[in-house]
């Protein structure tokens, strides 16, 4: 069990700061417990998912780094999930109290300042230092009021609100016309919504990671893939649909069966359904993705890499993967005429696309001058708030057909 924090004896003392700055190793002893306290203790995911996390963390030299307490303070946020097994060593610790005082302790500056957790993306390595994807356990600090237990309360509340929305279907999908070079509609991305009754509009930033860390994305991700393939098959042209795929989908779950299974449910022809991948994907459990991909495209289905550019992978995996479209970044095309670094990228994954046999698309597309560079570049599709913004497919229904 872990030890008590410095300068606590009793269970509900709290430790000091000045005691747990001057003196991390017992927390240190937390954080090397975390890969033996995750094994086999949940069965929806978090047990991959955090026992990666905890073995970079522990991998690295010994220092109070804010990531460090971070992932503890991360598995408590989903307290009672993940940490279900009464033996569990962590397990019993948070519910003395005990890692989670320490943590506010860290997490309490000397001049009264609090940190508040926000969920960005930090790559997690595995023994060997190869990289295998993605975990959200970054920080941000703040003087507000709130802290750490405000936070895990608020995700926790979080997590039940949005598992009652899929639930009483309360998301729905906007969509967001995808244009060809020459000024043709090709097809929409959809992108998910959540009006929350009390909240109002809760933004994919926030409820797509809570649902990643809930193990609520599994669930919601098959919602959302019915309304879009249900929508588009509904058209009465042949356009397509892209639908974005989360990363733990490839690693739990038969995701080429589900597409399959919805794709029979709704009637929509396999080729007008293209799924979005992130680089994230390409270098996790290679094997595994790489099978799990050539399943998808033997059904037919387009396999598009979104946000192309901003992640890990090797251009090496480009070719190795069964991919149909590359996706350039928006934060290249929004800087192109601002930046020459933009439009050298942009026009070197332009001329990679082409000579791959791979369709490019430009997201972000806002001004004349960014669609010019794009066209004359040879970018074969666009998309942004210039061309059209994300909608209810009622408002787009003069430009698919809609039938009903």
């Amino acid at each position: 069990m872990p030890p008590n924090p410095p300068g606590s004896q009793k269970p509900d003392e709290p430790a000091s700061v000045q005691g747990a700055a001057a003196d991390d190793s017992w927390f240190r002893e937390v954080v090397a417990q975390l890969p033996l306290a995750l094994y086999a203790t949940d069965a929806d995911g978090h047990v991959t998912y955090f026992n990666q996390a905890a073995a970079r963390l522990v991998g690295r030299q010994p220092q109070l780094g804010q990531d460090r307490w971070c992932i503890a303070h991360r598995l408590f946020q989903i307290d009672g999930s993940p940490l279900a097994h009464e033996d569990c060593p962590l397990a019993v610790a948070l519910r003395e109290r005990r890692v989670v005082r320490g943590i506010e302790a860290l997490a309490e500056r000397p001049d009264g300042s609090r940190v508040r957790f926000m969920p960005l993306p930090t790559p997690l390595y595995d023994a060997q230092g190869k990289l295998t994807g993605a975990v959200n356990v970054m920080v941000d600090v703040s003087s507000g009021p709130q802290t750490g237990v405000d936070a895990a309360a608020s995700a926790h509340h979080l997590a039940e609100d949005l598992a009652a929305a899929i639930a009483q279907k309360q998301l729905h999908l906007h969509y967001q016309p995808v244009f060809s070079a020459a000024g043709n509609l090709t097809g929409f991305e959809a992108l998910a919504r959540w009006v929350h009754p009390e909240r109002g509009v809760i933004p994919p930033s926030e409820f797509i990671p809570a649902a990643e860390a809930s193990g609520l994305i599994l669930p919601l991700a098959r919602e959302l893939l019915c309304q879009a393939c249900t929508e588009a098959a509904s058209w009465a042209k042949p356009l397509r649909i892209a639908v974005n795929v989360s990363p733990l989908q490839f690693r739990h779950g038969d995701l080429p069966a589900l597409i399959d299974e919805v794709l029979v449910e709704t009637g929509l022809e396999p080729e007008r359904l293209e799924l979005e991948i992130t680089e994230g994907v390409m270098i996790t459990d290679f094997d595994r993705t790489m099978l799990v991909l050539h399943r998808i495209k033997a059904l037919g289905v387009r396999i598009a890499l979104d946000d192309f550019g901003t992640g890990y992978s090797s251009l090496s995996y480009l070719h190795m993967f069964p991919l149909s479209t590359l996706k350039i970044d928006r934060s290249f095309v929004a800087n192109l005429g601002v930046a020459s670094e933009a439009a050298a990228i942009t026009r070197a994954v332009i001329a990679l696309g082409h000579a791959l046999d791979i369709e490019v698309v430009a997201e972000g597309v806002e001004t004349r001058e960014q669609l010019d560079f794009l066209i004359d570049e040879g970018c074969n599709y666009m998309q942004g708030y210039m061309l059209g913004r994300p909608l209810p497919a009622e408002q787009y229904a003069d430009l698919t057909g809609r039938k009903g």
